[in-house]
């Protein structure tokens, strides 16, 4: 999903880069003028919606990176914020509760508009009036329940900001308890800044168009055709009235969003593309010749990790703690990363992964040494009855073949039985969620930033974009704690007692921590800054020798 997003400051994982080759092959991209010939880039993780205010999706915000600007940005390999729209950008009490940025003066949007602080304004206040839209529409019995408004932006972000203010050119925000993270929440997706002439205050825009100040600017978009398979696509074209901390690139980018890796594969055999950034089945990653005198190729430790969210409300099964539970032990993690994705990622016993602050093996500690036998006892002294029906979603080609895995094992004792649904997008999975459609969901999670909070407040808190509605006062209050402290190595204690608390609970529920693959044409550069643990896309760092 974005994020799914905000991505201070610990660095995550090892990179290991691998550059093979020397230039050979591919004549079919050749031409004349590199400037004016697009870099084409498959990806696999869809944009669900060009909104910034109303996706959370992580193919969503790979584009809210490169075609909006927010206030401060992260540079690849760095875990410091930097201004980007903003000249400077400052927490100006001892609090950490008020926050003062001083907008650039010469930004323009898309639009032909100039860019004013009550832009800025105006964008975080329409993700406000969205939530505020969804909550009202919620609770009002007179509008049919499909007709009402679902939310599923980055709220929860951006939930600890108590008002906001323009003062001359100086954006001022006052957030309700004290946040050291807010400067990596305002260099993600999570405030992108649109032409407030350009968008209303309370409805997503989706007519195919975005109005921004990036680095890019979005000439053309088309989504996936389900039906015929065709590949979606967004044709980006260098923003030559960018401002900001990026260096604008010479090429223009075209991103195609295929429907799975299988696609995704066949378009980089049929030499469609001149770089895979977007999942591919591990089959195809072991099968990569590394050796090859014409790619590049990259392997980083990723900063992603896969769960399942089971439903924390309503009459679900999986709305009940020993049912949860039952799911977080059953599922065989070992088995997912050896079988199914073929060593490619590693398993995953806490939401925090390797190599961030407050990573832990809380899930292995509690359910690790349980067996099915453990698991049917303990259910029907409950008093339940075997199987359990549960309805378990997921969205994308990407994830089929491990979420069928995970059915037959929680079928495989008689304990489960589960009905599987494939959704076309994320969005599409969280309303489902929201809407109690489905009882669990498979998800995938991108950092918002490089700290222990993303992988927290945003996915254990009750107005999560995950739809869970669960949360507790003593993890909200231990959260708190976690904010307050600007040296984030003395949070580790807090961080793992919180999720133990988490583990307990089984809402949500790790299954593994990624590696990104990333392969491209010997002529192209730039990939090994593509995607880093701060999980903004660089499309402007891909350029041509």
């Amino acid at each position: 999903m974005r994020a799914m997003g905000a991505k201070g400051g610990i660095g995550i994982g090892l990179a290991v880069l691998l550059v093979i080759g020397a230039v050979g092959g591919w004549l079919l991209f050749a031409s004349g003028d590199d400037h004016e010939d697009p870099i084409v880039v498959g990806v696999t993780d869809r944009a669900d919606s060009l909104d910034p205010a109303y996706s959370y999706a992580a193919g969503s915000w790979d584009l809210y990176s490169n075609v909006f600007q927010s206030l401060l940005t992260l540079r690849a390999g760095s875990d410091t914020p930097v201004p980007d729209a903003a000249e400077s950008c400052a927490f100006t009490d001892n609090a950490y509760q008020v926050y003062r940025c001083t907008l650039r003066d010469d930004l323009t949007f898309s639009s032909g508009r100039e860019v004013t602080p009550e832009d800025v304004k105006f964008s975080v206040d329409r993700i406000q009036a969205m939530v505020q839209r969804a909550a009202d529409e919620r609770e009002d019995d007179s509008i049919p329940e499909e007709e009402k408004f679902i939310y599923t932006g980055p709220g929860s972000l951006i939930n600890g900001i108590e008002a906001v203010r323009v003062d001359g050119q100086d954006v001022i925000f006052e957030l309700a308890e004290p946040d050291v993270t807010f400067p990596y929440i305002l260099a993600g997706g999570a405030v992108s800044i649109v032409d407030r002439e350009e968008y209303e205050l309370d409805t997503p825009r989706d007519d195919g168009k975005a109005v921004g100040s990036g680095v890019y600017t979005l000439q053309e978009f088309r989504q996936v055709d389900d039906e015929t398979g065709e590949a979606g696509i967004a044709v980006l074209e260098p923003n030559p009235n960018y401002r900001g901390a990026k260096e604008v690139s010479a090429y223009p980018v075209t991103l195609r969003y295929y429907t799975g890796p299988d696609t995704l594969q066949e378009a980089w055999d049929d030499e469609e593309i001149h770089v895979v950034a977007g999942q591919l089945n591990p089959a195809d990653i072991l099968a990569i010749d590394q050796n090859s005198q014409d790619i590049r190729y990259s392997e980083i430790t990723g900063s992603a990790i896969r769960m399942i969210i089971n439903s924390g409300q309503g009459d679900s099964p999986s709305a009940e703690a020993p049912v949860r539970r039952a799911v977080a032990t059953l599922i065989d993690r070992e088995a997912i990363a050896r079988q199914v994705r073929l060593h490619t990622v590693e398993s995953a016993y806490s939401l925090i992964p390797v190599g961030v602050i407050g990573h832990g093996t809380p899930y292995y500690d509690l359910y690790g040494q349980m067996t099915p036998a453990d698991v049917r006892e303990e259910l029907e002294n409950e008093g339940y009855t075997l199987p359990i029906d549960l309805h378990l979603g997921f969205a994308g080609q990407v994830h089929a073949e491990e979420v069928d895995f995970i059915a037959e094992t929680l079928e495989a004792d008689g304990i489960f039985d589960v009905e599987v649904t494939e959704f076309p997008t994320v969005g599409g999975v969280l309303e489902a969620a929201a809407a109690n459609d489905v009882d669990s969901y498979f998800v995938g999670w991108n950092p918002d930033f490089a700290d222990p909070d993303t992988y927290t407040s945003a996915l254990l808190m009750e107005d999560s974009v995950l739809g869970h509605g669960w949360g507790t006062p003593e993890i909200d209050e231990l959260i708190a704690e976690t904010r307050g402290q600007p040296q984030r190595a003395n949070t580790m204690d807090t961080f793992r007692e919180i999720h133990a608390l988490a583990a307990e609970e089984a809402v949500v529920v790790p299954i593994w921590q990624n590696r990104n693959f990333t392969m491209s044409l010997r002529e192209i550069t730039g990939i090994q800054q593509l995607r880093d643990a701060g999980g903004i896309f660089r499309l402007w760092e891909l350029g041509r020798i």
